[in-house]
C-alpha cells in the first residue's frame, strides 16, 4: 500500500527553513553540489518502500556496495510515520542527505527552494529519461526533471470474487450507476441472510483516515473536477463536479450501504467488505491474509464516473540534494536503484514498472512480461494506467499539505452528512486557496 503524506507539517514551510539557511538550500547552479569523480560515499534516507518487507531495502543497498568499489551507500531507515518530517528539517538544518525517498509528483517546498538536483546533473542522459513512462512528467519542474521514479501507484478497485457470485454478480461493476446498485444488494442480502457484508467502502471513511485523499482526489477526477485552475492560483474543489463526486460518495453512508468506521483493508480481508478501492500495491497486504483471501479476490479497473474512469497517481521517486559533495556518485546509486532492473523485481508487490517494455533491456522485458503473465490482475492495472495523466498529481503539488489535512476534515464531514456538501467543499477552497496564494 502506498503510505501517505506525514500527518504532523513542519511549523514553517522547507522554503522558509531555506531562508534561514541559506547555504544550505542554495541551488546546484554556481555554489550547489559538485559534479565530482564519481568516487566517495553516498548518504541515503528512505522509508521501507518494499510492501510488505522491510529488510528489503537494506538489502537492496548492500547488493549495491558489493557491486562495485568506486561508491559506498550509508543507509538511514526511517519509518513512515515521521520521516518525511525529519528529512525536510535535516536538509533545512544543512545536514540532509545525498539521496532519499519522495512521493512521486515531488514537493513544491524543495523545487522552489533549489534543494534538488536535476536528474540531467546526475548522469541521465536524454536515452536514459526517454525510456520512462509518459507519467515521469510529474517529477518535472519548469522543464527540468528532479526525480527518478522506482514505481508508480494507481487507484483500483479491489473486490471480493466469492462475495459478488454468492449475490449473483459474475463480475466486477463497471460504471458508479452499477457499484452502487451492486454494493446495495450486497449488503441488504447479506443482512437479510445474517452475513452482514457491507458492499463498498470508501478507504479513507475508515481507520485510517489519511486514505480519503487518494479517494476523493479519484472520485472528483471521475467526475470532471480538478484540485486547482490551470495557474495554480485558486483551489477549485466547490463546483459542480465537486458536488456531483461528494453527493455520490455520501449517498452510500445515507442508505447504509456502506458504515462509516469499518476498515475498507481489514474488513475485505475477512470478507465483510465486498469492494474498495485504492493504489494497486495494497494487494500485498491482501494476499497476507492468507487463507482468508487466497482465490477469493481480484482487482477491477475503477468503475467509470460520469466524466471519466481515471485515478490517482502516487509511487514513489528517488531524489538527490542540489548540495550533494558528488553529483555523479549519487546519480550512479540512483540509476541502480531506480534502474529497469531493480524496478522490474519491485513488480513483486505490484509496484508499477516506470519504464516503457518495449525501451528496456531484452532480459528486463522478458522479466517484466513473466511477471504480467504470471497474474491476470496485471490487465486491470495496466488498463487503469493507460487511463491517466501527470494532470492530478502536478494540481496537487500545489498547496498539498494544506489540502492534505483540510481534505481529511472537509471530506469525511461531508460525505458523512455532519456538513452540508457545499459547506464541506467550500471550506476545502477556503483553507487551500489561502496556501496558494502564498505559493505565488
Amino acid at each position: 500500500m502506498a503510505r501517505p503524506r506525514s500527518r504532523l507539517l513542519l511549523a514553517a514551510s522547507l522554503a522558509t527553513a531555506c531562508a534561514m539557511t541559506a547555504s544550505a538550500c542554495s541551488t546546484s547552479q554556481g555554489g550547489g553540489g559538485s559534479a565530482g569523480d564519481g568516487k566517495g560515499t553516498v548518504e541515503f534516507w528512505s522509508m521501507p518502500f518494499w510492501i510488505g518487507q522491510d529488510d528489503k531495502v537494506k538489502e537492496l543497498v548492500d547488493q549495491f556496495n558489493t557491486s562495485q568499489s568506486d561508491v559506498t551507500v550509508n543507509l538511514t531507515q526511517l519509518e513512515w510515520k515521521d520521516g518525511r518530517d525529519k528529512i525536510k528539517q535535516a536538509i533545512a538544518a544543512g545536514k540532509g542527505p545525498d539521496v532519499w525517498l519522495m512521493n512521486n509528483g515531488l514537493e513544491l517546498d524543495y523545487l522552489k527552494a533549489g534543494s534538488l538536483a536535476p536528474l540531467d546533473d546526475l548522469g541521465y542522459t536524454k536515452n536514459d529519461t526517454a525510456a520512462f513512462l509518459d507519467l515521469v512528467k510529474v517529477n518535472e519542474y519548469e522543464d527540468k526533471l528532479y526525480g527518478a521514479p522506482l514505481y508508480f501507484d494507481v487507484s483500483v478497485m479491489l473486490y471480493r470474487t466469492d462475495v459478488l457470485k454468492k449475490y449473483g454478480f459474475a463480475g466486477p461493476p463497471t460504471t458508479w450507476d452499477e457499484l452502487k446498485t451492486t454494493a446495495s444488494a450486497i449488503t441488504t442480502n447479506s443482512t437479510a441472510d445474517g452475513s452482514k457484508v457491507s458492499g463498498w467502502q470508501f478507504k479513507g471513511m475508515d481507520d485510517h483516515v489519511n486514505g480519503i485523499n487518494s479517494t476523493w482526489e479519484s472520485f472528483l477526477c471521475q467526475a470532471g473536477g480538478s484540485l486547482t485552475s490551470g495557474d495554480h492560483t485558486k483551489s477549485t474543489q466547490n463546483t459542480e463536479a465537486g458536488k456531483t463526486a461528494m453527493e455520490y460518495m455520501k449517498s452510500f453512508y445515507q442508505d447504509k450501504t456502506s458504515p462509516v468506521g469499518t476498515s475498507a483493508l481489514n474488513g475485505f480481508i475477512d470478507g465483510k467488505v465486498a469492494m474498495f478501492s485504492f493504489f494497486q500495491s495494497v494487494a500485498a497486504n491482501v494476499e497476507a491474509g492468507g487463507d482468508k483471501t487466497a482465490g477469493k479476490w481480484a482487482i477491477a479497473p475503477m468503475p467509470k464516473g460520469p466524466r471519466s474512469g481515471c485515478s490517482m497517481v502516487g509511487g514513489h521517486s528517488l531524489v538527490a540534494s542540489s548540495q550533494s559533495k558528488d553529483l555523479k556518485a549519487a546519480g550512479t546509486f540512483m540509476k541502480w536503484l531506480a534502474s529497469p532492473e531493480r524496478s522490474a523485481q519491485y513488480m513483486d508487490f505490484r509496484a508499477i514498472f516506470p519504464y516503457q517494455p518495449a525501451k528496456v533491456a531484452p532480459a528486463v522485458k522478458a522479466a517484466y512480461d513473466k511477471q504480467v503473465a504470471s497474474d491476470p490482475n496485471w490487465a486491470p492495472i495496466l488498463e487503469q494506467l493507460g487511463r491517466n495523466t501527470p494532470d492530478l498529481l502536478l494540481q496537487d503539488r500545489h498547496g498539498w499539505a494544506t489540502r492534505w489535512e483540510a481534505q481529511k476534515a472537509s471530506v469525511v464531514a461531508g460525505v458523512g452528512g455532519q456538513v452540508p456538501v457545499e459547506q464541506a467543499l467550500k471550506s476545502i477552497d477556503d483553507e487551500v486557496g489561502k496556501a496558494l496564494g502564498t505559493e505565488k
